[in-house]
């Protein structure tokens, strides 16, 4: 990264602005900012991305805490930093994911020297009890503290009510923390605890009363029959549910079969549950059925242009091109109808999808076309996707589709040395793993 010659305040502005960016995005661009300009002060940036989660999902990516944590160490206003988000976690009441993340945050502030950050997580996690006051800080507390740990969990919510304590039967807290400490016997070790604190005794009584969860094995998955497949169209929820992997096993002649029940309902509800099936699979007969769905009025409770569109997506034709187009044009934000262009791109279209994803107006916008992006890459290798799937990268909050983005431009030989340097500080861990891989690659060239 190219340093400036002057850091005047309008540099340093822009700087701090392009830092904020790089860390909603969850890229490693923060880290060859910091590493370019030292004496930059991005302590407001990054308190501002601790208390918020940034990630476009963080129910599945969860905390960038770890993200984070490097860059607050690195940081020369790191005292200022810790002491700020301290004070934030210890009175923050809402946000179930944001205070997850000052949850983890404090951990690793703990583990780097800061003794009073496990005091704060322990006054946190003993407000949950509050009703004005989101709970926090249990899975926190075990790494901490283990064993010890659990004990004063089970004891905090022991003292509860009964109606209460029953809110806070978190098994599936205890079998985790089992599956990390395998020397142990957990539940045999809270049993013992129970016998001299009643307090204790009555979470252990919770727990045990609970269902351990357990975790399906793989099993081999065998074909749909016919009778299965009408079974869950005419079942009475609303939409279909299809296993990809049973359908891709069916013969021929029962994927035929299926079409022609298809073909034959006049039940607009079944007919539109039919097409999540032929997501799974090649419609065999002529599209045109699938072609009028997909030129109907969106409809989100049905999702019938929705599923049309992917069904059409494994089949070639003018006139489904001829819809993309005309729904590029005339539709703002046309995701809907990105994965026409599966089996339909062409050499140049990499341009109009550069035009149609411009005018998303913010990330979330711009998320809604990534899956279909990337379903049009795969399907269709070679060095023009780099301008979309770059665009995509840049602007796109989600580490999980990030991951994706970045794969395919190295499968296609353009991931670029302005983007691969970042991989090495990304938020996600995966990311990271795959630095390594291109450079193990690289090297080995």
């Amino acid at each position: 990264m190219k340093k400036q010659t002057s850091l005047d305040p309008d540099n340093i502005a822009a700087l701090q602005k392009q830092f904020f960016h790089s860390l909603t995005l969850g890229t490693g661009r923060t880290m060859l900012l910091m590493k370019a300009y030292p004496a930059v002060d991005f302590s407001k940036e990054l308190i501002a991305a601790a208390t918020k989660n940034l990630a476009f999902d963080p129910q599945c990516e969860g905390s960038r805490a770890d993200y984070l944590f490097r860059l607050i160490k690195r940081s020369r206003q790191k005292d200022l930093i810790i002491n700020v988000l301290l004070r934030k976690l210890k009175t923050r009441k809402r946000g179930d994911y944001d205070l997850n993340q000052l949850c983890d945050l404090a951990v690793l502030f703990y583990k780097d020297g800061i003794v009073r950050a496990k005091e704060v997580l322990i006054q946190r996690f003993e407000k949950s009890f509050h009703a004005d006051f989101d709970a926090c800080g249990e899975a926190q507390i075990l790494q901490l503290d283990g064993l010890h740990g659990l004990f004063r969990l089970a004891e905090d919510i022991g003292k509860r009510p009964l109606d209460e304590r029953e809110n806070w039967e978190n098994r599936w807290l205890v079998e985790n923390f089992q599956e990390e400490n395998k020397s142990l016997n957990v539940l045999l070790e809270l049993s013992k605890a129970a016998k001299n604190n009643s307090f204790i005794q009555n979470y252990f009584e919770l727990i045990r009363g609970a269902e351990p969860f357990t975790s399906s094995a793989r099993i081999k998955m065998p074909p749909y029959t016919v009778n299965e497949v009408e079974e869950i169209i005419h079942n009475q929820r609303p939409r279909a549910f299809f296993n990809r992997a049973r359908i891709q096993k069916m013969t021929v002649a029962e994927i035929e079969q299926v079409a022609r029940n298809f073909l034959e309902t006049r039940d607009d509800a079944k007919k539109f549950k039919y097409l999540q099936f032929f997501y799974a699979t090649k419609f065999p007969f002529s599209y045109a059925p699938l072609l009028k769905i997909a030129r109907g009025k969106i409809d989100f409770q049905t999702r019938a242009v929705q599923h049309a569109v992917l069904a059409l997506s494994h089949l070639n034709g003018a006139n489904i091109r001829a819809l993309a187009l005309k729904k590029f044009t005339t539709v703002r934000i046309p995701w809907v109808y990105l994965r026409l262009l599966v089996s339909n791109y062409q050499h140049g279209d990499a341009d109009m999808l550069l035009e149609i994803m411009s005018r998303s107006k913010n990330a979330d916008e711009l998320h809604l076309f990534v899956s279909g992006l990337i379903a049009i890459y795969e399907a269709n290798p070679g060095a023009d996707c780099k301008a979309p799937l770059e665009l995509m990268y840049h602007n796109m909050n989600c580490g999980l589709h990030r991951r994706e983005l970045v794969e395919l431009l190295f499968e296609n030989g353009v991931l670029s040395d302005e983007i691969l340097p970042e991989l090495a500080y990304d938020s996600e861990d995966r990311i990271r793993k795959f630095y390594r891989y291109v450079q193990r690659e690289r090297a080995r060239l």
